[in-house]
């Protein structure tokens, strides 16, 4: 079907948001063929709720292992172009809550620039402020005349790509494994077809705070998270940005390295170090197709 549209959610261990998702998703003014639900292999009650539903447009992959954001968003867009023919597929994690008219401001988004790379949502926390904002392009004015706006890159709360792209550019990169496996891919969708922001398909995202995680405040639990965050944002510089973005990075880098010496509450050394080994890995890292 020419417009069929198949959901994409990652979840892992967040039975409570998912439910909610599932519910905004599944009462679309306009409906969705399928919602591919992809559990990172959860260990509360998310698999007995997600097989216990009866709307048969759900499809429940539970994975092996957990796999990490960027793991889960690759092997559920590879579901969605293996078990279904939906023509678009529409991605979110499991704590992205879209308002009834979303999927239709995507929809009559895409009959506007019919070659897009990506569509990208208007996203809101939970006291409406704006969060997930993507850069403009420098020609952001150019789609304005179509309610959009011209954007690089985009997160994977509620992203909006079409199979056609996907075959064109690959899957994303799982081994991200969390943070900027989605700024990479947009990235890739954006050289291949222009990327929009969509002002009127608005969506709640409904995380813990609208505040970016930091590496100076974040708590003792999250910090080896960081090498990832350093690693993959170096790589993104290298194969997307050019030598000289590149350079200011690894330079900021180090510098941050050095400042979480000093302003960091607590496990300063760790911290430090978590920055120093995701950047000089971000020199050489190569992720696999």
């Amino acid at each position: 079907m020419e417009n069929s549209v198949c959901a994409v959610v990652v979840t892992y261990n967040r039975v409570d948001l998912l439910q909610k998702c599932l519910h905004a998703i599944l009462t679309q003014s306009v409906g969705v063929a399928h919602v591919l639900v992809v559990d990172n292999h959860s260990t509360d009650a998310t698999q007995t709720v997600v097989t216990g539903m009866t709307d048969d447009r759900v499809i429940y992959r539970r994975l092996d292992a957990n796999y990490g954001g960027a793991g889960g968003f690759k092997q559920g867009i590879a579901a969605a172009l293996r078990e279904t023919t939906a023509s678009f597929f529409w991605v979110m994690d499991d704590d992205t809550m879209p308002t009834q008219t979303a999927l239709a401001e995507l929809l009559h988004a895409r009959e506007q620039v019919p070659n897009f790379g990506f569509l990208t949502a208007n996203v809101r926390w939970k006291d409406d402020s704006p969060m997930n904002v993507p850069p403009l392009a420098g020609d952001w004015a150019e789609a304005t005349r179509n309610g959009l706006v011209k954007v690089h890159e985009a997160s994977f709360v509620s992203l909006f790509i079409s199979r056609s792209r996907v075959n064109e550019v690959g899957l994303p990169f799982a081994d991200f494994y969390i943070w900027h496996d989605d700024t990479e891919f947009t990235l890739r969708l954006a050289e291949a077809g222009n990327g929009y922001y969509v002002p009127r398909a608005v969506v709640i995202h409904d995380s813990q705070s609208n505040q970016a995680p930091l590496i100076y405040r974040d708590e003792a639990s999250r910090i080896p998270r960081y090498y990832y965050l350093y690693r993959n944002e170096l790589y993104i510089c290298r194969r997307h940005k050019g030598r000289l973005t590149t350079i200011k990075t690894f330079v900021r880098d180090l510098y941050v390295s050095v400042k979480v010496l000093f302003v960091a509450p607590n496990h300063r050394l760790k911290r430090s170090l978590a920055v120093l080994r995701g950047t000089f890995s971000g020199l050489r890292f190569l992720p696999k197709g």
